[in-house]
């Protein structure tokens, strides 16, 4: 006589633990990205009232312009609107493609006697002065540490130096150093490398208050395919 097969009664209780199994590790998966997102986040600072008071503003454009102020330890102007004895070093404006594939990064000429003058008011008067210049509308403004700069450059080996007060094409060549060894193409595959990379900047930066979590989640998800040879560099116009 045949020997009956493997009842379906049998099978049920451990397809039933892997399906189990499967949604734990899935779960666990979900809360560690989500645990890791909100330290990320928690390590940069915020900047209030970046928009108050602002109207007659430029229309809002395709895509997501950035307000890029970076800053360095002390100097002449303490900027007011972040903890701590910094001064302005540079006033870029960042302009990602609707594609997130591209982006620009434009220097912007103050039109005040000097970035000292600039750190000395709110937050809001950068962006006035970013918009009227520029004539564009901003989304949102982030502020960078220069230092943060050169530990992204020491973390992968990049040989690149920079000293404080230079001009926006020299700061320009840096920046493109320090990118081309940051956003290489192989990052997506080094998730360790990645989340240095991310923390790193996140430990210099503070964003301004109209940011939400979610918000920065969906821009470095639409960044994911962008790298430093799609990036481009120019000097405003006075």
């Amino acid at each position: 006589m045949a020997r009956a097969g493997p009842s379906g009664l049998g099978r049920r209780p451990r397809l039933r633990r892997l399906l189990a199994v499967t949604a734990l590790l899935g779960a666990l998966g979900v809360a560690a990205a989500v645990g890791l997102n909100l330290h990320l986040v928690s390590g940069m600072g915020r900047i209030d009232g970046a928009f108050d008071g602002l109207d007659e503003r430029p229309p809002p454009a395709p895509g997501e312009t950035i307000l890029m102020v970076g800053t360095r330890p002390g100097g002449s102007g303490d900027v007011s609107w972040l903890p701590g004895q910094q001064s302005v070093e540079s006033v870029m404006l960042v302009e990602v493609d609707p594609d997130g594939r591209s982006a620009r990064v434009e220097s912007v000429p103050v039109p005040y006697d000097d970035l000292a003058d600039l750190g000395a008011r709110p937050a809001s008067a950068a962006v006035a002065a970013a918009e009227t210049t520029a004539g564009r509308h901003v989304d949102h403004v982030l502020a960078i540490d220069w230092q943060t700069f050169a530990e992204l450059a020491a973390e992968n080996d990049v040989d690149a130096t920079y000293r404080y007060g230079s001009a926006p094409v020299d700061q320009h060549d840096y920046l493109r150093l320090v990118l081309e060894g940051t956003l290489h193409a192989e990052l997506r595959k080094q998730p360790l490398a990645l989340y240095r990379a991310l923390r790193t900047t996140a430990s210099g930066v503070a964003i301004d208050d109209t940011w939400s979590v979610a918000e920065l989640d969906l821009l470095v998800l639409h960044l994911r395919d962008l790298r430093s040879a799609d990036i481009s560099f120019a000097a405003g116009a006075r």
